[in-house]
């Protein structure tokens, strides 16, 4: 591993290794090519999740001691824990779809595996654990500085999902709150990735199963909302539930600090 000792050097390699690992993750398609699999198979899907895992750890390595790694990354968590915590605070989105809308009966296990599954733990593992961890917790920026760039990137990547300026905009502003919420989770969980990674599979997960107005984009309708908004405000009760319990506070980090 490197020892970079300055913060400035720690900063820019943290903003030089999520540039990296974006610009992989947008050319993954030759893994599956190698192994003549067809990309969109569930083969296919999962080699090429498995080689952005990979990329990940090895540019985290880059700066991180081996032995410390997945401790780092969140990935060394409780995961019946993270998975208990994410599956009741996203309930409310379980009881509520159904009521207003249907069950999706053109879903597949291909796009539950791909959609909801490696989606949601590619995008908590690079934007969270990697992209804001290394901010955060390598280089010591405050949770702001730290939140914005991959929040910014998260919301830019959604913003295909409008078929105008204003719903492109609704994408992505939907989607930079839901980076600010995961990685608030994240912080405030002691960095165990499985919860955020487990709201974003169950949140992912509601939005195939069923079909509900608004639930073709990640924007959402009227009601997927309010069931979203539900949930987000139930975890957060839940988290402040368990820093008092503990007798902590929650926002016990620097906010601002560059």
């Amino acid at each position: 591993m490197i020892r970079l000792t300055s913060k400035t050097a720690r900063v820019l390699y943290s903003i030089l290794a999520s540039v990296i690992i974006i610009l992989f993750w947008r050319n993954l398609g030759f893994a599956a090519a190698l192994f003549d699999v067809p990309g969109n198979s569930i083969l296919g899907l999962s080699i090429k999740t498995l080689l952005l895992t990979l990329i990940a750890l090895v540019l985290t390595m880059v700066v991180i001691k081996p032995k410390e790694l997945f401790s780092f990354l969140g990935l060394s968590g409780n995961i019946l824990k993270g998975c208990g915590i994410a599956l009741l605070c996203v309930l409310p989105l379980y009881l509520i779809f159904p009521v207003f809308g249907n069950f999706n009966t053109e879903l597949t296990c291909s796009v539950i595996y791909d959609r909801a599954i490696l989606t949601g733990f590619k995008e908590e593992l690079v934007f969270r654990a990697f992209m804001f961890g290394l901010l955060f917790r390598y280089a010591k920026t405050g949770f702001f500085w730290a939140v914005i760039l991959p929040a910014l990137y998260f919301g830019s990547v959604h913003l295909y999902q409008g078929h105008d300026v204003l719903s492109a905009l609704a994408a992505f502003g939907v989607t930079f709150i839901g980076a600010l919420y995961f990685s608030w989770i994240y912080v405030e969980w002691n960095f165990n990735l499985w919860i955020p990674a487990g709201l974003h599979i169950l949140m992912n997960g509601a939005w195939f199963i069923f079909t509900l107005e608004g639930t073709e984009v990640a924007a959402g309708g009227l009601i997927s909302n309010i069931a979203r908004m539900i949930s987000i405000a139930l975890a957060g009760v839940i988290t402040v539930h368990y820093h008092k319990k503990r007798g902590e506070k929650v926002f016990d980090y620097p906010i601002w600090k560059i």
